[in-house]
């Protein structure tokens, strides 16, 4: 897509693409984003700032108390969007013989949310993200995690669909950071 900063940023406005900037950082933000976008095309995702982006790490997030962490790592984020989270209980069981969660819950306001049987990273990388996407369902949001930059440690971002949709076309294939859908290449792997 060939379009100029103006138009794309007016764009990602429109979409409410950077409705969760605190205002005084707003223009920080979009300055960010746009770095270096005249020489390559490509916008950049701030990790700070944006609130939409964050990280999961498979091997941290199978790790003893990953789940937790994991959340409470994103409980200031969450709050910018206008989840205001509080962890309650949070139980984990694992079986040493098959190196599997038997059980795996947190409670978030009141409601628990499990995410037993992660086997290895993968299958934990899986639960990490799908929780995520409970809880922006569960609090009325038409947002969903989409991956970013795959990896071991992954980056991810928060879109709703009109702006996966229009990111996946602003931005070339084969680009470092690029919007995956990664509901649908877990799916894929591991057909869940």
């Amino acid at each position: 897509m060939n379009k100029s900063k103006e138009q794309v940023e007016s764009k990602l406005q429109e979409l409410g693409y950077f409705k969760y900037v605190a205002p005084n950082s707003l223009e920080t933000i979009v300055e960010k984003t746009f770095e270096n976008y005249q020489k390559d095309g490509v916008i950049k995702f701030p990790s700070e700032g944006l609130n939409r982006v964050f990280g999961i790490d498979a091997e941290f997030i199978y790790e003893a108390n990953g789940i937790y962490d994991q959340i409470k790592g994103m409980l200031v984020m969450l709050k910018e969007m206008g989840i205001d989270l509080n962890i309650g209980e949070y139980v984990e069981e694992f079986d040493n013989e098959t190196s599997t969660y038997t059980k795996r819950t947190i409670e978030l306001n009141g409601k628990t949310y499990d995410t037993s049987g992660s086997s290895d990273w993968g299958t934990a990388f899986n639960s990490g993200f799908r929780l995520i996407d409970e809880i922006l369902e569960d609090f009325g949001r038409h947002e969903r995690v989409f991956g970013l930059f795959m990896d071991e440690s992954s980056m991810m971002i928060i879109l709703d669909e009109p702006q996966f949709e229009y990111l996946i076309e602003l931005i070339p294939e084969g680009s470092t950071y690029r919007p995956i859908d990664i509901k649908r290449m877990m799916l894929e792997h591991y057909g869940e």
